[in-house]
């Protein structure tokens, strides 16, 4: 088997030497099983993306977050059910993907959190599969 070539220190050399140009890296291939791809023509606008563009909603600056929170409260009390408090109080690092599943289920992504859940069986086994990560604050 034939050895690399050397250089004049002595050592297998594998970079270009001092003055050359880089390697160009190609363009990826956009070829499906030999069949060159259909050219898409250019998308013009209308007037009614125009419109749509132009009427684009304002962005708030206030958070939406709260107001999930208390649309679910209150959608929940018109409903007449009950509801509980759930605090996660460990941290899913380290817990089978299961856990974690269940954890992001019940709405909770950090430890010291707290979310609102209607007070059923579904929430109920869901907090008594993880005990070891949540607990029941208050029932309302």
């Amino acid at each position: 088997m034939p050895s690399a070539k050397k250089t004049a220190g002595g050592a297998a050399s594998h970079r270009a030497p001092r003055g050359a140009a880089p390697k160009k890296k190609s363009a990826p291939r956009r070829e499906a099983a030999g069949k060159k791809a259909a050219a898409v023509p250019a998308k013009t606008e209308t007037a009614h993306s125009a419109a749509r563009v132009s009427a684009a909603p304002a962005v708030s600056s206030a958070p939406a977050a709260p107001k999930r929170a208390a649309a679910r409260r209150a959608a929940a009390k018109i409903a007449g059910g009950a509801m509980i408090t759930i605090e996660q109080f460990g941290s899913g690092i380290g817990c089978i993907v299961r856990q974690k599943r269940t954890l992001r289920a019940l709405g909770l992504r950090r430890p010291r959190q707290r979310v609102v859940r209607p007070d059923n069986p579904a929430v109920r086994g869901m907090v008594k599969s993880i005990p070891h990560l949540v607990r029941i604050v208050e029932s309302a």
